[in-house]
C-alpha cells in the first residue's frame, strides 16, 4: 500500500487523471445492470441500486394476478389516438416505440397523454392465474406528471399486425434507435371495446414507481407463435416480471 502511495504521488498529475479515469470506468463496467435474468433479475433489483429500492419496499406494486375483483359500473375509458411513432429502440430488454404529442386518452375524468409502447412476452399480468402469450404495455402521463399504463393481453393465435408492425421497424441490436422511416400510427392501439380491469399499481420495470393508475383492457388479441419467438429474440429471452403480491388493493372490474 505504501509503494502503490508513492508511486502515484510521484506521478505527473495528467498521468494521476487518467489511473482515476480508468478505476472509475472499471468500477463502473463491473456494476449489475437490472434483466429479467442472472445477477440482475428482478429478484434483485431492489438490491441493484437506492433508486430501486422501492421494487422491494413498495405495497403497491406491479404486475399483479387479477383476481377477486369488485364488478363496477364506470364511465368507459376513451381513446382519441391520431399520431405517429417519433422513434422505435430496443434497449435489449424490451422494444419500445416513442410518440409526439396528440395522442391522448380519457380515464377517470382524466386526459392523459401517450408517451411510448413497449412490449413484454409472456404477458405480465394474469387474470385469474391465466396467463397470456404478450402484453402491450401503453405509457401516459397526464399535466400534473401522474401516469397511467394500459395493458393490451395476447393469447396465442392469428398474427397480429400493430405486433408485426412493431417487429418490423425495431432495431435487431439492444441499444439501436430507428427514427427515419417510421409510420407505426397510435390509432392501431385502440382497443374495439372499453371493459377494464382498474387498480393502483407501479411501473413494472426499475425503479418500480408507484402509484401508477393501471387499464388492464379485458378483450384479449391474438400474436402468432412466430411473433412471440420474434419478441423473444429481440429481448432476449422472457422479460415479464414476476405477479407482485396485491395485498389489500382494490381491483374493479368495469364492463364492456
Amino acid at each position: 500500500m505504501t509503494r502503490l502511495r508513492s508511486t502515484l504521488i510521484s506521478l505527473p498529475l495528467a498521468w494521476l487523471l487518467v489511473v482515476v479515469a480508468v478505476a472509475a470506468c472499471t468500477q463502473q463496467d463491473t456494476e449489475v445492470k437490472w434483466a429479467y435474468d442472472g445477477p440482475g433479475a428482478p429478484e434483485y433489483w431492489a438490491s441493484l441500486s437506492k433508486e430501486y429500492a422501492t421494487c422491494g419496499s413498495g405495497l403497491r406494486q406491479s404486475p399483479i394476478d387479477i383476481a377477486g375483483y369488485e364488478r363496477v359500473s364506470a364511465a368507459p375509458v376513451s381513446f382519441s389516438y391520431t399520431s405517429d411513432a417519433l422513434a422505435v429502440r430496443n434497449n435489449g430488454r424490451y422494444v419500445q416505440v416513442d410518440y409526439r404529442r396528440g395522442n391522448t386518452m380519457n380515464a377517470d375524468q382524466r386526459t392523459y397523454e401517450l408517451k411510448s409502447a413497449h412490449l413484454h412476452s409472456p404477458s405480465e399480468h394474469l387474470i385469474e392465474g391465466e396467463s397470456f402469450a404478450a402484453e402491450l404495455h401503453l405509457v401516459h402521463t397526464d399535466s400534473d406528471g401522474n401516469l397511467a399504463v394500459v395493458g393490451l393481453l395476447f393469447g396465442l393465435g392469428e398474427p397480429n399486425p400493430v405486433v408485426q408492425e412493431i417487429l418490423a421497424a425495431a432495431p435487431p441490436v439492444g441499444g439501436e434507435v430507428v427514427t427515419e422511416g417510421i409510420a407505426l400510427n397510435a390509432a392501431g392501439y385502440a382497443p374495439g371495446e372499453s371493459g377494464h380491469y382498474t387498480y393502483e399499481g407501479s411501473t413494472t420495470t426499475p425503479p418500480c414507481v408507484e402509484p401508477v393508475d393501471w387499464y388492464v383492457m379485458r378483450q384479449a388479441g391474438t400474436v402468432s407463435q412466430q411473433q412471440v419467438d420474434s419478441l423473444l429474440a429481440l429481448s432476449g429471452g422472457p422479460n415479464n416480471r414476476p405477479v407482485q403480491p396485491a395485498g389489500d388493493r382494490v381491483i374493479r372490474a368495469v364492463p364492456r
